[in-house]
C-alpha cells in the first residue's frame, strides 16, 4: 500500500487512543466517552487520513448506528483508512480463549464491514513470557483464519507482554507463510527495549511490515512499564526517542505505508480532543523530511 514517499505528505492514522478523549487501555470499559460522529468529524477536520477504533467502540457502533452507517460516516468525512484493535489471548485455553474467540469474531466482522486495512494483534501482559513455540503455533492458526476472509493482521511486540522484543515478533510472524501474518512496529516499544532505529530497520523483514506507529517518550520508566506506556507517551519530537530519525530509517528501509500516531498519556487524555488531535497531527508531520503539501 504505497501511500507515502519521502517528499509527499504522509498518510497519518489517528489511532484509537489518540482521538478517544478520557479513555485508556484496560479500564473496565475501554469505550470512548466521545460520540463517534464527533470523533470522526474532529479527525477529518485536523488533517488525518485514517481512524483507529477499539473493540468496545466497535461494539457500541454495531449496536446503535450499525456498521453500514459507521462506514458511511467515515467515508463521507474523507477518511480513507480504518484500523481496528485489539486482540489478545489468541494463544490461550479455557475461558480466556473463549473470550478471545468472541472478540476475534467481532473484530473480523468489523474489519470486513468497514474495509479495515488491518487488525492490531497484541501479546497480552505477562510477568513470565510463554514459550515462543506456543505463540508461533497459535499465531499461525490465527493468520490462516484471517487469510480465509482476506484480513490483514499486525502483530505488536511490547516489553511487558509474551512477545517482549521485535526479534521475537519476527520469529512468530515469519514462522508462517500466511499472507495475513504481518508485523506492527511501534517506536515506543522498540525504543524502550533498547533497539536503535538503525538496527531495527536493518533486521525487520520489510515484506512482513503491515503497519508502523510513531509517537515519543522517555527512556526512564515511572511505575511499571505498562503504566509508563499508557501514561507518559508524548507527541512526536517532544520526547527522547528521535521520531524524525525513526521515520528516516523506516523510509530508507523502504516502508511506504500509512503511519499510525498513537498518543497515550494523562496529558493527552485531559486535552480537549480537537486540540490534542491537531497537536498530534502537526508534530507527526514535522517528523517527516521534505514534506510538501
Amino acid at each position: 500500500m504505497n501511500t507515502h514517499s519521502p517528499t509527499s505528505a504522509p498518510a497519518l492514522i489517528a489511532t484509537c487512543w489518540t482521538s478517544a478523549g478520557d479513555a485508556a487501555p484496560l479500564r473496565p470499559s475501554e469505550a470512548s466517552p466521545i460520540a463517534l460522529s464527533d470523533r470522526i468529524a474532529a479527525i477529518a477536520a485536523t488533517g488525518w487520513a485514517g481512524i483507529g477504533l477499539v473493540h468496545a467502540d466497535l461494539i457500541l457502533a454495531r449496536e446503535t448506528i450499525g456498521y453500514p452507517e459507521l462506514a458511511r460516516q467515515i467515508s463521507e468525512a474523507g477518511l480513507s483508512i480504518t484500523e481496528i484493535e485489539f486482540l489478545n489471548d489468541w494463544w490461550a485455553t479455557g475461558s480466556a480463549r473463549e473470550s478471545s474467540d468472541t472478540i476475534r469474531a467481532d473484530l473480523f466482522e468489523a474489519a470486513t464491514a468497514l474495509g479495515a486495512r488491518h487488525i492490531k494483534i497484541g501479546a497480552g501482559n505477562a510477568d513470565v513470557p510463554l514459550p515462543i513455540s506456543v505463540l508461533t503455533d497459535a499465531f499461525g492458526e490465527l493468520a490462516d483464519d484471517a487469510a480465509s476472509t482476506g484480513i490483514q493482521l499486525a502483530l505488536e511486540a511490547t516489553p511487558f507482554s509474551n512477545l517482549r522484543t521485535t526479534q521475537d515478533a519476527i520469529k512468530v510472524v515469519t514462522a508462517t507463510d500466511s499472507p495475513s501474518a504481518g508485523l506492527m512496529i511501534d517506536i515506543w516499544h522498540t525504543a524502550k527495549t533498547g533497539l536503535s532505529h538503525e538496527e531495527l530497520w536493518s533486521i525487520v523483514p520489510m515484506d512482513r511490515v503491515a503497519a508502523v506507529e510513531i509517537d515519543d517518550g522517555y527512556y526512564d520508566t515511572l511505575g511499571t512499564i505498562f503504566e509508563d506506556t499508557i501514561n507518559r507517551r508524548t507527541y512526536c519530537g517532544e520526547g527522547e526517542f528521535d521520531t524524525a530519525g525513526f521515520v528516516q530509517h523506516a523510509l530508507k528501509a523502504g516502508y511506504r505505508g500509512p503511519w499510525g500516531v498513537e498518543i497515550i498519556s494523562e496529558t493527552h487524555r485531559n486535552t480537549p480532543v480537537y486540540e490534542g488531535l491537531q497537536h498530534a497531527f502537526n508534530t507527526a508531520v514535522a517528523s517527516f523530511p521534505n514534506v510538501s503539501s
